[in-house]
């Protein structure tokens, strides 16, 4: 259950212990995952706590096995060793899985994102349920190719064609999946996978991966073209994702073909998606 943002402002000027513990451990653990190994006092000069206040939190976070410690620092002036802290990789995770209309295709990684494990299937579904069931016994299988349990997977995501539609939960443009976007299609996922779950365009998750692992990863603003059954466009602005105002800024496919069609017809009009 989601908490009002309205209650946590109240418990945070109230400094509910909880809430302030948490909120440590958030700032810690994002701070780790975009530095190196990093020591208790430099963790309190880069966040600006205290050291008891950074020590409290690192236990929090070790108990839950999310950071780890990785080895010691020994300060060019001498004085006291000091350990270095790290995320923990291997404190859960990910399955990954492309719905694509000839193929389908899982894997699983750690928290860091490294493939561990990779499977590929036809898909040879002819309906939405067929479809669900394929890609949940394809996680299933990866996941076991791995060597490890469905328990230890914390998250999995859906990348497919088509745009994600929150309000309605439905998979809008995908019509080359059939009945892909029909009402009750993502409970029917999530039951089938039975964990935390997202359902993402196929071109978003691409130009995310090309800004975490390839040419995008030097670009703070990028767009990543897709090419598949269809044409799609993943957009970063500021090295985060963009969707547009309705969630479709990448839908090329959709958008009008021929500049001489437009500029010649003075009744054209160009929708924003």
């Amino acid at each position: 259950m989601t908490v009002p943002e309205s209650k946590l402002r109240q418990e945070y000027q109230t400094g509910t212990p909880s809430l302030l513990r948490a909120i440590n451990e958030r700032s810690l653990l994002e701070y780790l995952r975009g530095h190196g190994p990093t020591s208790r006092a430099q963790l309190a000069r880069a966040t600006g706590l205290s050291k008891p206040t950074v020590s409290q939190a690192l236990a929090g976070l070790e108990d839950a096995r999310l950071v780890r410690a990785v080895g010691q620092s020994i300060s060019s002036k001498g004085g006291r060793v000091a350990i270095l802290y790290e995320p923990n990789p291997d404190a859960g995770y990910v399955v990954g899985v492309d719905v694509g209309r000839g193929w389908v295709r899982a894997a699983i990684a750690n928290l860091a994102g490294r493939i561990i494990a990779r499977n590929d299937k036809p898909n040879d579904a002819q309906s939405a349920s067929a479809l669900v069931a394929l890609i949940s016994h394809l996680a299933r299988d990866v996941v076991a190719q791995a060597g490890m349990s469905w328990s230890q997977v914390v998250h999995a995501v859906i990348g497919t064609p088509g745009v994600f539609d929150e309000q309605s939960k439905r998979v809008l443009f995908s019509s080359n999946l059939p009945e892909w976007g029909r009402h009750g299609l993502v409970t029917e996922l999530q039951v089938a996978f039975g964990l935390s779950l997202s359902v993402e365009n196929d071109a978003n998750l691409a130009a995310l991966g090309e800004r975490s692992y390839g040419w995008g990863s030097s670009a703070s603003t990028f767009v990543y073209i897709w090419i598949g059954t269809g044409v799609g466009m993943g957009i970063v602005i500021n090295g985060a994702l963009y969707r547009g105002a309705r969630g479709a800024a990448g839908e090329i496919g959709f958008l009008p073909f021929g500049w001489d069609d437009v500029v010649g017809n003075p009744g054209t009009s160009v929708r924003t998606i």
